[in-house]
Parts: structure tokens; C-alpha cells; sequence
């Protein structure tokens, strides 16, 4: 054997550390509870973001069920059920004429704020049009904001235009969320 080795190594011995075989390394407590955490942290983000897309998708279905039954309103039934959702949510909702009404079907005062509701019981879009009549409330009556609130969608155009003069679109998603909510805190007060 000896011939070998000096085949292979020459007339040098080998070198122990070469001949060893390498230790597992013991990894640092601190590095591994980092880890472990790490590792639960993203576990537990990962169910919460399944949990909440649940939730978000029941929210959507159920809401839409109501949106469907608003669309079936005359506007100012629908312009009522909308005071009386608004109010639920802590504000005054104060009704404009049904006709002359200089572009704002209701008037919502909360914290000092007045805010000029423009109300479409639509089930297509909503165009510029809408936006335009908020704004026109909302200067006429002396509004801090104005909204657009509808059971349909925006196109577009309505979308910029509110985004730059600062109009809030609430379209039937958020429609139906803010149902649910009204929903909860009435069944809240009879249980």
C-alpha cells in the first residue's frame, strides 16, 4: 500500500485535514430561531391572505345579491335607501329636490364635513355626466367633497375626471361592502 500512496501523494504523507471528512457544522441557536420564525411568519402570511381572498370573494357574491335588488329601485328610492345606508355609517344625509336639485341628490355632513351625493341606480356604467353633476352640487351647495354612488361601474373618462378633481366613485363593490356593513351593525343592536 505504501507504493500507492507514493504513487498517489508522491513522497509526501496526505494531509490530514484532506483525509478527514468534513464535520456537519452546527448551525448558531440564533440564526435557526431567526429561521423558525421567518418560516412561520410567511405560514401564518400566507393562510391570513387565503383567509381575507375568502373573505373578499363572499363579500363580493353577497354584496352583488343586494346590488341586484337596488338596481330594481326608481332613483329616489334609491336615493333614499342610500340616506338611510349613509346614516349607519354616522353621518346626517339631508335630501336635495327631486328636481332642480343642481347636481346632488343628497347632502351628507359628518365632522364638520358636507359632502354632495350624486346618486345612479344604473346597471351599465356611468359616464362623465355624473361626475360633472357632483362637482356642480358640491360648489352649489357648498360641499368640502362630492361623490358619485352607483350600482353599476365607471367608464373610463368618469374615472380620470374624478381622479382629478378629486371625487370619490363608489361603484357597486363598494357599495356592497358598506350593505354589509350597515347589515352588521343592525343585527349587532338586536342581538
Amino acid at each position: 500500500m505504501s507504493w500507492l500512496r507514493n504513487l498517489i501523494f508522491g513522497n509526501e504523507a496526505p494531509n490530514k485535514q484532506e483525509t478527514q471528512q468534513p464535520q456537519p457544522t452546527k448551525e448558531d441557536p440564533q440564526a435557526k430561531y431567526l429561521r423558525n420564525t421567518l418560516d412561520f411568519a410567511k405560514q401564518q402570511r400566507k393562510e391570513l391572505r387565503h383567509k381575507q381572498n375568502e373573505h373578499e370573494r363572499w363579500q363580493h357574491h353577497y354584496g352583488s345579491l343586494h346590488i341586484d335588488e337596488l338596481k330594481k329601485l326608481c332613483g329616489t328610492e334609491f336615493e333614499d335607501y342610500l340616506a338611510k345606508l349613509f346614516k349607519t355609517q354616522g353621518y346626517l344625509a339631508e335630501k336635495t329636490p327631486i328636481t332642480g336639485d343642481y347636481g346632488a341628490d343628497l347632502i351628507l355632513h359628518k365632522d364638520q364635513q358636507r359632502i354632495a351625493i350624486q346618486a345612479k341606480c344604473y346597471t351599465g356604467s356611468v359616464g362623465v355626466a355624473a361626475v360633472q353633476e357632483a362637482l356642480s352640487g358640491m360648489a352649489y351647495y357648498r360641499c368640502q367633497s362630492a361623490w358619485v354612488v352607483t350600482t353599476g361601474n365607471y367608464t373610463a373618462n368618469a374615472v380620470e375626471l374624478a381622479r382629478q378633481s378629486n371625487v370619490r366613485l363608489i361603484g357597486s363593490k363598494e357599495l356592497g361592502k358598506l350593505i354589509l356593513q350597515m347589515q352588521g351593525q343592525t343585527s349587532n343592536r338586536h342581538d
